[in-house]
């Protein structure tokens, strides 16, 4: 992005530019090096995803047909005349000049400068950059769903200020428009401008001088300064892809380690002082991508190859299961079952990865006994598990000991029939447990006239959050996901994404997706019937790495619904999950006792608005008073995600 003033030139520090030279400082001379950097990243990206396993993969480049500027003969072909004899024509990375309708003025204005730490509006320059986007137009429309790697031009550094001006380190994912990961030009006079340079320019020991901006204090020699501007930009572009901040480029590893992709040996670190180091295999690199990230890359078409298979959106959102699981003859010994629709790459516990599966072998789902596990861990410390699938997705469980203490199932009185939960909530209310309202309801329940009627509909309320949902019966009654009374009144929910899906009765829950978001409360809820109906919105805006979906087993029916709402705020959903039974028996095979439990009947609210815990102390031990056997605990931290 260039300023409708702009004089076309980036900061270069004297000694580099040689006098009144260009060469390193002109728009020529930073798209050149914009085009070399772009192909760095790409290169080692490939290199990265065949060390994990994955292949050589890379994200492809918008190019077009022109003089390339990649080596210097390209660069000597242009002034002989033989840029077809020398093949200097070819496709190449295209760099778009994109005129803003800002002055260099107010793109230097310090009040926006990034690194100023009295500056009022730090992103403000990013909105410039998206609007000059936006007016471009052509492959930068929102509909095109660009990814733009964003290079600010008229970034300068001022001596007078001390301060880096016209630059910004921002990226931003936006899956239904443009994103953008851009950074000032103030180090791009470090980088190289074709491929011969690449190695002189990541082993430049010169000090920068005093008339360049000294990048997070880092860029005490030229290297320093070429590995933070290469490096953190790629950073930016990690964030347009979608990726968070994670070990690796997305947590700064390329300050140090940038070189070692390219290099053999990496020169003297003027900002730790200590020398460079020989480059090989097992050599401490975190330049590169956490294996979240480049799994969760594969899945974007801009990684695609015509060899891939298609995945679903669905698939590519799904975050992998964790939960108990029951076997023996009365289903009593408990078993950790993980799995995933696209396959686990990554079981990690406390943070040591299990050799098996892996990125070559993924498995679809594995599971532990618990004689497996107490072999292995110490009862008495918690035991954390970090499940990664292929998509990139992450579900971590930070007490397995305690996911399996309570039974996560129902046992209907005077009868062998078994209903099972399992539920997603958010990681705060896992690690801080605040103060709820803890709900459920059946697909069926006696209404006020004390029979029995099916539900008919679920009214999903949703808006900036998940306000809740309200579960409507045949004869008119209704049960909520979340309180029914507050202080005496009927509670109403927000929500103005709001949607009601229809419950026919020749059809059937299939599955929910939910938004477990980043907060206390979740995002969003969809749900899909049988017969293809889906309704609900899961606010893919907020937190789109959170989906997660709630299915039965192949076995199993969805009967019913529990959760937990916050008692604070909107009161909006903390942690929901799904009631099932045996397909055997179904809905409508269900035990008459089963709808005078009062743990799965909605009672949040209405008996004074009590404090949790104090009207969950429910029978649900058969005739035998068998208590060993009874119903499961609604613990969130039994729950799998």
């Amino acid at each position: 992005m260039v300023a409708k003033d702009s004089p076309l030139l980036i900061d270069c520090p004297p000694h580099k530019r040689g006098g009144f030279s260009s060469a390193h400082s002109d728009l020529d001379a930073a798209m050149a090096k914009f085009r070399m950097t772009a192909y760095m990243w790409q290169a080692m990206t490939a290199e990265d995803f065949r060390l994990k396993g994955l292949g050589r993969r890379t994200f492809r480049l918008d190019e077009e047909w022109a003089a390339d500027t990649v080596s210097r003969d390209f660069l000597n072909a242009g002034y002989n005349d033989s840029l077809d004899r020398e093949g200097a024509m070819r496709a190449t990375a295209k760099i778009h000049v994109i005129r803003s309708s800002m002055t260099t003025q107010e793109i230097r204005n310090a009040q926006i400068a990034q690194q100023n730490p009295s500056a009022h509006r730090k992103g403000v320059l990013f909105d410039y950059f998206m609007d000059a986007l936006k007016e471009a137009g052509g492959p930068f429309a929102s509909s095109a769903r660009p990814i733009v790697a964003g290079l600010i031009l008229d970034s300068h550094y001022s001596v007078a200020k001390k301060l880096i001006l016209g630059h910004a380190a921002l990226g931003c994912h936006d899956p239904q428009g443009i994103s953008l990961g851009m950074f000032g030009s103030h180090l791009t006079y470090s980088w190289p401008r074709f491929v011969e340079e690449i190695t002189g320019c990541l082993t430049d020991t010169r000090h920068p001088g005093d008339k360049v901006g000294d990048d997070n204090g880092e860029c005490s020699t030229m290297w320093e300064a070429c590995t933070i501007g290469q490096g953190a930009h790629l950073h930016e572009v990690g964030h347009a892809f979608g990726s968070p901040h994670r070990p690796g480029i997305m947590e700064r590893g390329y300050a140090q380690d940038w070189p070692k992709n390219f290099l053999p040996k990496t020169a003297y670190c003027g900002h730790h002082k200590i020398e460079g180091v020989v480059v090989t295999e097992s050599t401490p690199n975190d330049a590169r991508w956490n294996l979240s990230d480049a799994l969760s890359f594969r899945a974007l078409p801009h990684f695609g190859l015509p060899t891939d298979k298609l995945i679903s959106e669905e698939d590519r959102n799904a975050n992998p299961t964790i939960r108990p699981g029951y076997e023996g003859a009365d289903e009593l010994d408990t078993f950790l079952l993980i799995s995933s629709s696209v396959g686990v790459v990554r079981i990690s516990f406390n943070g040591k990865d299990d050799a098996k599966p892996s990125t070559s072998g993924p498995a679809l789902q594995t599971q532990f006994s618990m004689d497996q596990l107490e072999q292995r861990f110490n009862r008495s410390k918690p035991l954390k598990l970090s499940v990664l699938a292929f998509n990139g997705k992450e579900t971590t469980v930070h007490d397995v000991w305690k996911l399996l203490a309570v039974k996560t199932f129902i046992r209907v009185p005077g009868s062998r029939v078994r209903l099972f939960k399992r539920s997603v909530y958010s990681e705060e209310l896992e690690s801080q447990g605040n103060d709820v309202y803890e709900w459920a309801q059946l697909l069926r329940e006696k209404g006020p006239d004390g029979n029995v009627h099916r539900a008919t509909s679920i009214d999903l309320r949703v808006g900036c959050g998940w306000d809740g949902g309200v579960v409507k019966y045949a004869d008119g009654h209704v049960s909520h996901w979340g309180p029914m009374r507050i202080e005496g009144r009927e509670h109403h929910f927000g929500g103005h994404a709001s949607q009601e899906i229809m419950l026919p009765p020749n059809a059937h829950i299939k599955r929910i997706e939910i938004n477990r978001g980043e907060n206390f409360t979740m995002e969003g809820v969809r749900m899909h019937l049988s017969d293809g109906t889906r309704k609900g919105e899961l606010n893919r805006s907020y937190a789109p790495g959170g989906i997660v979906r709630l299915e039965p087993g192949s076995d199993e029916v969805i009967v019913g619904f529990y959760g937990k709402s916050d008692r604070g705020s909107f009161h909006g959903v903390a942690e929901f999950g799904i009631i099932t039974a045996p397909k055997s028996v179904g809905l409508d095979g269900l035990p008459g006792a089963v709808f005078d439990l009062s743990e799965l009947r909605n009672t949040a609210g209405l008996d004074g608005d009590r404090q949790q815990g104090e009207n969950n102390d429910s029978d649900t031990a058969d005739d035998d008073d068998d208590n060993d056997d009874s119903s499961g605990s609604d613990d969130s931290e039994s729950h799998s995600q």
